[in-house]
């Protein structure tokens, strides 16, 4: 028996995103959502509910605007039908929009206590799932069928892997021509080990919007797809949630992943941290008079603080 699938999002703003139901005609499933609604006796949030009720899967696709509003309990219908899937233990998929790439008409952003309570719903997805973001539909296209892949059954042959490096290859070439409009897209790579995990300097977390303290660099090459050595993008960066995958990578030297494409209009001069300031001499001549110091300050500092005494004497 096929599964249903339903779609929950806002409408005026992510009418060109909705167009993710071409995409799930390329699997056996039966799709639900406003625009299969029609002309019905009841209320819009209960129809809404019902049709969550009767789904296998909740899509839910969030941008920049709250939404139609339940008068009694002034939640969005999307937070409710969301919450009705967690209810009943759907299988759960969440889409928001990244907010630092993404491009959306300013009547299409809410402000004051609309966007306080879409904050608060974004924050409870975040807290509860592994969040996908999207830039565009292309993106938001890519992943989801990425996802569905894993969860449905296609009535078309997957893509090879050797396509998807191919479509990744053409993604950041383009990106390396023109950054600012592909910066936030995700490709898939492979990576070979070049150096040791490090600590991201200050300067690095500021120009990318990362929480210094918290995200890990490490110096890598990318393998697949080919032609990118020396191209600039020889550094993988995460965050602490996923760090450990760059510290112990399940293949020694290599890793098969999916990466988002980042850019700064910025010079960062050192993208690894440094916790002691340090002092140097150029050129290290013995001689006083033919070299001069140079110091680098620290972005922070370590230390231990002690809490109990151990028990072994």
């Amino acid at each position: 028996m096929n599964k249903t699938v339903f779609i929950s999002s806002t409408y005026d703003d992510l009418k060109e995103y909705r167009a993710v139901w071409e995409l799930l005609e390329k699997f056996d499933v039966n799709v639900r959502g406003m625009e299969q609604f029609g002309a019905r006796k009841e209320a819009p949030l209960a129809t809404c509910l019902a049709e969550v009720e009767q789904s296998d899967i909740y899509l839910g696709v969030i941008a920049f605007r709250l939404g139609s509003i339940d008068s009694q309990s002034g939640k969005s219908f999307t937070q409710i039908e969301y919450e009705r899937a967690y209810e009943l233990n759907k299988e759960i998929r969440t889409y928001l929009v990244d907010e630092q790439n993404a491009r959306f008409a300013i009547q299409h952003i809410d402000r004051d206590d609309k966007r306080t309570k879409l904050e608060a719903f974004k924050a409870l997805l975040r807290e509860r799932h592994t969040i996908e973001s999207f830039t565009s539909v292309d993106d938001l296209k890519e992943k989801l069928g990425r996802d569905l892949k894993r969860l449905l059954t296609q009535k078309q042959v997957e893509e090879s892997n050797a396509d998807e490096y191919i479509a990744s290859k053409h993604v950041i070439d383009r990106f390396l021509l023109t950054p600012k409009q592909f910066s936030g897209r995700e490709v898939r790579v492979c990576v070979q080990f070049k150096g040791k995990p490090f600590p991201a300097s200050k300067k690095l977390c500021a120009a990318f919007n990362l929480e210094f303290g918290e995200t890990i660099g490490r110096t890598i090459e990318i393998v697949k797809p080919e032609g990118f050595k020396n191209s600039g993008l020889d550094e993988l960066y995460s965050s602490s949630r996923h760090a450990e995958t760059i510290i112990n990578p399940p293949n020694l030297s290599q890793l098969d992943l999916y990466a988002k494409l980042q850019f700064a209009d910025k010079e960062v001069a050192s993208v690894s941290a440094r916790y002691k300031s340090q002092t140097y001499f150029d050129p290290p001549d013995p001689d006083p008079q033919s070299r001069y110091e140079i110091t680098y300050s620290a972005d922070a500092k370590v230390i231990l603080l002690s809490s109990k005494l151990s028990e072994v004497t």
